[in-house]
């Protein structure tokens, strides 16, 4: 008799589709939250039509892409800029680059949640700091926070709780990261999934650098209540 094998929601195994425009996309999917890697072809065009029920949040993080959402365009740099597309909402891509570009997007449709957008549906680096002895730079809308953190080798994220679910991909390098205790080695495009109150910690046990894009929903460090960050560990 084989037992089972159940995977663990914390670390879903990528669902891998190529199309024939030449873009190839790897997803990973928990509940109402995707979170896909597009690998975009020179030239390659992709629409999301407006009858679409999910918000898109995307950043190019290889390459470059032109991005217009509405009736806004514009060429986005990697790890630079962010769109913002709610619901009903006209978006497509396009790779004008002369190289294959990636665009990581998240996609996320809940019962009782809305998806304002930004003014222009674009967002550009709001803050740069040091955290925890990460560099780390956040975007924000009113829904959703995105930081890029490099992780130092021999950095850590001690485990900790909060009531913002948090989504994470690596972008480079590798890093460990713990969820309720399990722990999974995570390398380029890997992505975690941690519900509100799901414990988690990150570490880097190699030399080199790892970078990371950690996504919080609702906005964390730049939205939560004084009362509540005063209680919760960073």
């Amino acid at each position: 008799m084989t037992a089972e094998v159940r995977e663990h929601p914390y670390f879903p195994a990528p669902g891998v589709a190529l199309h024939d425009n030449g873009i190839r996309i790897e997803s990973y999917r928990r509940e109402d939250t995707e979170v896909r890697l597009l690998f975009i072809a020179p030239g390659a065009t992709l629409r999301s039509d407006e009858s679409r029920r999910e918000a898109h949040v995307g950043m190019v993080i290889r390459g470059e892409i032109t991005a217009t959402v509405g009736d806004v365009t514009k060429l986005m740099e990697p790890e630079h800029d962010v769109y913002v597309a709610p619901p009903g909402v006209g978006l497509s891509v396009v790779n004008t680059a002369s190289a294959e570009s990636v665009l990581l997007e998240i996609r996320r449709s809940k019962s009782g949640e809305s998806y304002p957008a930004p003014s222009g549906y674009f967002l550009e680096p709001l803050e740069s700091r040091k955290f925890v002895k990460m560099d780390v730079t956040f975007f924000l809308a009113d829904w959703i926070e995105l930081m890029l953190a490099d992780i130092p080798g021999g950095g850590e994220m001690p485990y900790h709780k909060h009531s913002h679910e948090q989504i994470g991909t690596c972008l480079d390098g590798r890093y460990e990261m713990t969820v309720e205790g399990t722990r999974h080695e995570l390398q380029f495009g890997a992505t975690y999934f941690c519900g509100s109150q799901e414990g988690h910690g990150a570490a880097n046990p190699h030399e080199s650098l790892a970078r990371s894009l950690n996504i919080f929903i609702p906005p964390r460090y730049h939205r939560v209540p004084q009362q509540e960050a005063e209680q919760e560990t960073p």
